[in-house]
């Protein structure tokens, strides 16, 4: 089973417009489940000081459907601040905190990256990579980078721009083979 993950708790976001194009494309090439978790969901709830010691309700749901199921990831993380977004970094740790080793160790991820400005959040996912990698999952190389991405959203609220969407499936490609 593939997940991805859409890594932005913002209501709205167009992260879930590049996640929904990956559900669409993952599905058109893979064989098997591809699953698709919108961190948009996560109850504010889920920070407390007792995340450490019990899992949250919301956080044991996710990883029995769609985390701990998985063999590979697909993050789509948004620029924030010049990195990824705290709640990421949030959600990661409330799986990672018990179980961690169902959860991540010796998985497989791929890294897409987003922004209004032109670089695509690329310092955001090598951040990212390193918590990742912290936790023993393999980074396929094989980076997407998407900018300026207001320019790109149609009047149907797509995303829109061909040349991307090649690369798109060619990291799809690399990554089903990963």
């Amino acid at each position: 089973m593939i997940t991805i993950i859409v890594g932005s708790n913002r209501k709205g976001n167009l992260t879930s417009l590049i996640g929904e194009l990956y559900l669409e494309k993952l599905k058109e090439k893979y064989q098997g489940e591809v699953k698709l978790l919108n961190i948009e969901s996560m109850p504010s709830d889920v920070l407390n000081t007792e995340m450490y010691e019990e899992d949250h309700t919301w956080i044991e749901n996710v990883k029995k459907e769609y985390i701990i199921p998985a063999e590979k990831f697909v993050f789509i993380i948004p620029e924030y601040n010049g990195t990824f977004p705290g709640s990421l970094k949030l959600f990661i740790d409330s799986l990672s905190s018990k179980d961690a080793d169902k959860s991540f160790f010796d998985k497989k991820a791929a890294l897409v990256g987003l922004s209004a400005g032109k670089f695509g959040n690329w310092l955001g996912l090598e951040h990212f990579g390193v918590v990742l990698n912290y936790l023993k999952v393999n980074v396929i190389h094989q980076k997407v980078s998407i900018s300026n991405i207001w320019s790109y959203i149609n009047d149907d609220k797509k995303y829109d721009d061909p040349k991307t969407v090649v690369y798109i499936e060619k990291q799809i490609e690399s990554f089903i083979n990963f």
